[in-house]
């Protein structure tokens, strides 16, 4: 039987997912990648029946888990990765290209990206746009979570504009957070906009007419 959907996660662990700005359920300040692993974590264990990949990018993008039913070896990869593995930059269009390359072999029609940064694009062989466009043709849907500082500067500037433009393009949902409520909330939304497409057999007695 076939899973219902495949579903990539690229995740930005660049330099500046070490910032302490996101708050957790007390209100407390927390480390932005550690709010983000809790809230995956906690996404990836609903996800029965789905296949899920994870991607991590900073300077470059890496494939950290290819495609996966066994969601618990997944939440355990993404707890292992830390800020800065990836190198301090952030390459958004490389993320895509790699997750493109990841959907190449899946034959399940439902195929997400959901694409969390808190960087501008800096380091991408490949543009943002471009790599979205490819998407779009090939069928993909891409979401796209912005956490992070819209003031900031340089890879540490949270590029919201291209953020919406990649979710727009790729007939995706765009959405900021800035705690471990709100990112939930976005997963939840995610799923809402998704439901599973699971496949049913349908079973009908053949009566003999004699």
């Amino acid at each position: 039987e076939k899973a219902a959907r495949d579903l990539v996660l690229a995740v930005d662990i660049s330099g500046s997912m070490d910032a302490r700005d996101m708050l957790d359920g007390e209100g407390n300040p927390q480390q932005r990648l550690a709010a983000v692993k809790e809230v995956i974590n906690a996404f990836i264990a609903e996800r029965e029946g789905d296949r899920v990949a994870l991607v991590v990018f900073g300077s470059n993008a890496y494939l950290q888990t290819p495609f996966t039913e066994d969601l618990e070896s997944a939440a355990e990869f993404m707890e292992q990765t830390e800020v800065g593995m990836a190198g301090p930059h952030t390459a958004i269009g490389d993320a895509i290209g790699l997750a493109l390359r990841t959907f190449e072999a899946s034959e399940i029609e439902q195929k997400l990206l959901v694409l969390l940064s808190d960087g501008a694009d800096t380091n991408s062989q490949m543009s943002p746009l471009n790599a979205t466009e490819i998407a779009a043709n090939g069928g993909v849907k891409i979401f796209t979570i912005g956490v992070g500082d819209p003031g900031g500067s340089g890879d540490d500037r949270v590029d919201l504009d291209t953020l919406e433009a990649i979710a727009s393009r790729a007939d995706g949902a765009f959405y900021v957070a800035d705690d471990t409520q709100g990112l939930a909330d976005i997963y939840a939304e995610i799923d809402r906009l998704n439901t599973r497409v699971v496949d049913t057999t349908t079973y009908q007695p053949r009566e003999e007419l004699g």
